[in-house]
């Protein structure tokens, strides 16, 4: 069998037949075709969750002259709510995708409000970063000297497992490519060639892949933790002997780049908190921690059940203890290693964890775990994996066995990511597979709600899942009031509910519509929510103008027109011949 320049023979392995350009051309085409092989089914997928305001809603995206603006602003400057997303360059690559997708002269108008423009260009872009930084980690694990069956089975894996769907059928998940493939590059640049020096061009290449890193994702601020890493362990030639500080001068240069980009983060570039507003005590946290270790580590060799919500929620309680045993057994395998110097295999774990702490959850984060997360530190795990595999098959029945096992993987994962793009094909499906796995999930509801709502027109279904992200917060409120009734509403469920009676009154259901809207009338009384008690008494007023109950109606609109006057034109649109001291 000859696969990439790999050569199975009876006596094993052979590295020095094929030269090494040969063999890393034929890698990178096997590569290619792994990439579009997994992924070509999502390139006719639509657009999906967070898109709508990275890229439709996002007006500096649609106007190449508002590039620098961009690096001014929240990715999600034009969503809904204030995030905390700095990622410029991921903004602009979509912006060169939309320029070269748009065609105004085309555009339908659609009743959305957003432009008209098919998302095929940028699917397309997203497999390439994929493909790219996978190409980028088998270039890399070349240059620190990994075996070539280890360099092809990690680089193989990583590219084809289903994790990354969640990164390359998702428009938005483009972040996650982009920043690793930035950071692979980086590394390449700041490790020099075997017998070499590092170069001025090499620090500059690393500083600038570095800095784009993280004008991608808030994230690659681990590329310092990783460069040291592989400082580290680099074995010494004769150059670095004879000047032993000089292999730290990328470190020296990268960290504080960290830090001027800390610093800018932490006060001109700050948009609004990107963690969670409550943490949990950390005690919980250490819990949690345990249980998402167990989660991802059975995830990494068992990809099955996926889905974009994973919560902690109904966890066995041993699940920690398993995580707590998994995570002894990396550090002592890494520490392992080491003494016993086999660099890489420690190095690979390091690479692991070390990219893991950040998104472990000891740190307050939004969202207790995700499967895009993984999308970097899955990365030294395979390779660590594939350097136990080389290094434990020594005689040749066993090491083809354990090819054929590496092949097998390949095609157990290709299969899965298959499947799994099929549920990112457009929202209603993502959001249905979502529910099937988490049927809890507030926000998915409310998601799957408005998509029936705004863009395919189903009221019924749009209504039913509004209802269900009421009964969701009204649960929780028993549970916060220790099971007693809690009355008082949410601020999250304003917004639902001016949405429900939105949706009652063009289903022509105008008591529910008053029920709705009533309740936002009554307790949405702070300042705070001035604007949204004008819509609810606008609505409760024309609901009861529905029903003829028009002295009530008089003084819902009439109110509406006090909070907020500029809606006087529409109240006189809804009721024309009002008594004039409706508006006054």
């Amino acid at each position: 069998m000859n696969m990439t320049g790999i050569e199975i023979k009876h006596t094993g392995v052979s590295e020095g037949e094929t030269p090494e350009f040969q063999f890393r051309t034929s890698t990178a085409l096997a590569i290619l075709l792994a990439g579009c092989l997994a992924y070509a089914n999502t390139i006719s997928g639509d657009w999906v969750w967070d898109d709508v305001s990275s890229v439709l809603l996002h007006k500096h995206v649609h106007d190449p002259g508002k590039f620098f603006q961009l690096f001014r602003e929240d990715q999600h400057a034009f969503g809904r709510g204030s995030g905390n997303f700095y990622r410029p360059l991921v903004a602009a690559s979509f912006m060169a995708d939309f320029a070269f997708s748009y065609n105004p002269e085309q555009d339908g108008h659609t009743r959305t409000g957003y432009p008209d423009i098919k998302p095929f260009l940028f699917h397309i872009s997203n497999l390439l970063w994929h493909v790219a930084a996978s190409l980028l980690l088998f270039l890399l694990l070349r240059r620190l000297g990994a075996p070539r069956l280890v360099s092809v089975a990690a680089s193989m894996i990583y590219v084809l497992h289903p994790l990354h769907t969640e990164a390359v059928a998702y428009i938005s998940g483009r972040a996650d490519m982009m920043s690793a493939a930035f950071m692979y590059a980086g590394l390449l640049c700041a490790i020099p060639e075997p017998h070499r020096q590092t170069s001025a061009l090499g620090i500059t290449g690393m500083a600038v892949c570095f800095s784009a890193a993280l004008l991608s994702k808030e994230s690659s601020f681990i590329f310092p933790v990783l460069l040291a890493l592989l400082l580290l362990v680099q074995p010494s030639n004769e150059n670095m002997r004879s000047q032993p500080l000089r292999r730290f001068v990328p470190l020296a240069v990268a960290v504080p780049l960290f830090l001027g980009y800390a610093l800018l983060r932490l006060t001109v570039l700050r948009f609004g908190e990107g963690v969670a507003m409550n943490p949990a005590p950390l005690s919980q946290r250490l819990v949690e921690t345990a249980q998402a270790f167990a989660f991802y580590c059975r995830v990494l060799f068992l990809p099955i059940g996926l889905h974009m919500e994973q919560t902690l929620a109904d966890t066995p309680a041993w699940t920690a203890f398993a995580g707590v045993a998994l995570l002894a057994l990396c550090v002592a395998f890494m520490l392992a290693a080491f003494r016993a110097g086999r660099r890489r295999e420690a190095l690979g774990m390091a690479w692991f964890l070390a990219a893991w702490l950040p998104i472990s959850g000891i740190f307050p984060l939004n969202a207790p775990m995700a499967e895009h997360w993984m999308y970097v530190p899955m990365a030294g795990l395979w390779w660590a994996l594939a350097e136990i595999l080389i290094r434990t098959t020594k005689i040749p029945l066993v090491r083809r066995w354990a090819v054929t096992a590496v092949y097998v993987l390949c095609l157990f994962f290709l299969v899965l990511t298959i499947q799994r793009n099929r549920e990112w094909r457009d929202n209603e499906i993502l959001f249905l597979a979502t529910l099937r796995e988490n049927p809890a999930s507030i926000r998915v509801h409310y998601n799957l709600a408005v998509t029936y709502e705004d863009l395919q027109g189903n009221l019924p279904g749009a209504r039913r899942h509004y209802e269900a992200v009421l009964r969701l917060y009204e649960e929780q409120k028993r549970l916060r009031a220790g099971g007693g009734d809690a009355h008082t509403l949410l601020e999250e469920e304003i917004d639902v509910h001016l949405s429900l009676g939105r949706v009652c009154m063009r289903m022509e259901d105008y008591v529910g519509a008053r029920d709705h809207f009533a309740l936002v009338a009554t307790q949405a009384r702070s300042e705070k929510y001035r604007m949204e008690a004008a819509s609810a008494a606008m609505g409760l007023g024309q609901a009861l103008l529905a029903l003829g109950a028009l002295p009530d109606a008089y003084a819902a609109l009439n109110q509406a027109a006090a909070i907020n006057p500029a809606l006087a034109p529409e109240i006189n649109a809804v009721f024309t011949g009002a008594p004039p001291t409706l508006l006054n």
